[in-house]
């Protein structure tokens, strides 16, 4: 399908970015947010997603650069401007191949922007988000009839979403995070995490833990793909986004949790100690959340089971 873009689509693009920062803050907060119990990380924000209401809070507000979590606005980006239609075909080319994380794209390679979500998210793969941010600039660029860096238009309506949904202290200059440049807080990650855990153009993507890929051209090739986040396909969380970087030691987690009264919880944890603490931190969060705050704990609803493995998607 063909990406239809003019003055209605632009519309409608800030319209649904306008609207998802309203649902997140149009309501008033009942109750100041507590410390949260025991964790690793330096900076942690705790959200009901359904209401704005903060639950958990510490130096929220505190800059840190934010590395692949940079990706959950790369795919609402992806999402707002292809309405959630994803099977338009991508030739991959040299520009889109990059170091780091990848999807393994090859030069040639033809990968629909389904294919190349399910890349970015699954494997945190850098091409992939590359790839997608070239095909949907460039459109955009063509669509206003003006030239210039398609990745750098793309950065730009990064920044755009970032601010429409109030996060503030974020800054994007790329769409995969290698850049030091890309920085936000706990406290505006929430904020995005309230969105794009919530968009049901994306649910299917975020909850995906495994997925065989068929790729056209020369190179034709199904490629098995595992997330590298091992929380994703468990218990009740609808999605999950990392930041990380080994080399520094900089490990960070965003946690859509769907809690037993049906609320989507957002969980942020930026600074954890390691790879693992991270992981930790949010369960201990997860597991004080009906505690702390009685009324996500009920009415009581059958727990979805336990997932003994990557689960597959349809």
């Amino acid at each position: 399908m063909s990406i239809q873009w003019g003055t209605v689509s632009a519309l409608l693009f800030r319209a649904g970015v306008i609207a998802a920062a309203a649902l997140v803050h149009c309501h008033a907060f009942a109750r100041d947010a507590l410390a949260p119990p025991p964790v690793t990380a330096s900076s942690v924000y705790v959200v009901d997603a359904e209401t704005g209401q903060p639950l958990y809070r510490k130096n929220e507000d505190k800059i840190f650069r934010i590395l692949s979590i940079t990706k959950l606005v790369t795919a609402y980006v992806l999402a707002q401007r292809m309405n959630g239609q994803l099977s338009d075909t991508v030739t991959i080319t040299q520009a889109d191949l990059t170091s780091g994380a990848t999807a393994g794209l090859r030069q040639g390679d033809v990968w629909t922007l389904q294919n190349l979500l399910y890349g970015m998210l699954l494997v945190s793969g850098n091409d992939a988000a590359i790839a997608i941010a070239n095909y949907v600039g460039r459109a955009m660029l063509s669509q206003e009839k003006k030239k210039g860096s398609p990745i750098k238009r793309f950065v730009q309506d990064m920044q755009s979403t970032a601010a429409a949904l109030d996060a503030s202290h974020t800054r994007f200059a790329d769409p995969y995070g290698l850049s030091p440049s890309n920085v936000s807080t706990a406290h505006d990650v929430a904020l995005i995490g309230s969105t794009v855990f919530r968009d049901p153009r994306l649910l299917r993507f975020w909850q995906c833990a495994r997925r065989t890929l068929a790729i056209g051209g020369p190179n034709a090739r199904s490629v098995s793909l595992v997330s590298t986040i091992e929380v994703i396909g468990q218990d009740n969380i609808v999605g999950a986004k990392t930041g990380s970087h080994f080399g520094q030691n900089i490990y960070h987690l965003a946690v859509g949790w769907r809690a037993p009264n049906g609320q989507t919880i957002v969980a942020v944890v930026l600074g954890s100690a390691s790879d693992r603490s991270r992981y930790d931190d949010v369960r201990a969060i997860l597991a004080a959340l009906p505690r702390d705050f009685p009324d996500l704990a009920g009415p009581a609803t059958a727990a979805a089971p336990a997932q003994s493995g990557p689960r597959a998607c349809q």
